[in-house]
């Protein structure tokens, strides 16, 4: 076996998140931790075999992906008790992954924010980098500010500032006989229009490690950039705002 095939059968034995993240650490001469042993064994042995053309594998396995990315791909993201038919690959390892391989844009929008200090050192990396950032937030309160203000602090100052922070005026939401407004309940993250990640979890310390939650990750295709552009018409129209 020729060292671009071992590289176009890893891209076929991985879930994609994990042979970009491979890459990136590949890149910056670090190593690569994964929770599921299997797949770790599977990164050693790949990594022992091609030491020697190591400088090589970077590019070589961007090439693999390349040829994969011709049709999209769908992954299952499963926080919550080991299974036999899904592998457990957390909620937070997967927006991780999202984050640090993102080239030039990042989207994010969650219901909630609340305790998630590593999540926001990578979003702190990732403006560092020059990546530009959007965040859409929701709230509970529809016609109370304090709800948005609470999770900007949240985010941190570099974030809050740097970022375009985005919600739904209470002034644009529908609104049921007893006065009760709709919400912004979205809960998803896209890179540069090319990978959407979908999940049930919200941007908070539970959700992302302890909870039960399921997502999926789309690689490719249309529905990626059809997120973005989603986004996009709804700032034009107002029903998303800044501030």
């Amino acid at each position: 076996m020729t060292v671009a095939e071992a590289c176009l059968r890893l891209t076929e034995d991985l879930p994609t998140s994990l042979v970009e993240s491979l890459i990136c650490g590949l890149r910056d001469g670090r190593g690569l931790s994964i929770p599921n042993p299997n797949y770790q064994a599977r990164v050693d042995e790949f990594l022992q075999r091609w030491d020697l053309r190591r400088s090589e594998l970077a590019p070589m396995l961007e090439v693999a992906l390349a040829a994969r990315r011709i049709a999209p791909t769908t992954e299952l993201v499963w926080t919550g008790p080991a299974t036999s038919v899904v592998p457990v690959r957390r909620t937070e390892q997967v927006l991780f992954e999202l984050i640090q391989c993102a080239k030039q844009k990042l989207t994010i929008a969650s219901f909630g924010v609340f305790q998630i200090p590593r999540l926001v050192n990578e979003l702190e990396l990732a403006l560092e980098r020059g990546i530009t950032l959007r965040i859409v937030l929701g709230d509970r309160e529809s016609a109370n500010e304090n709800g948005l203000v609470r999770q900007r602090l949240q985010l941190g100052r570099a974030i809050a500032y740097r970022a375009l922070i985005l919600s739904w005026p209470a002034e644009q939401r529908e609104r049921d006989e007893q006065g009760r407004s709709g919400l912004m309940h979205v809960k998803a993250a896209v890179a540069d229009s090319q990978v959407a990640f979908l999940s049930s979890a919200n941007l908070t310390e539970a959700a992302l490690v302890r909870n039960m939650e399921l997502g999926v990750l789309i690689r490719g295709g249309n529905m990626p950039r059809a997120i973005d552009q989603l986004i996009d018409s709804l700032i034009e129209s107002g029903a998303l705002r800044s501030g």
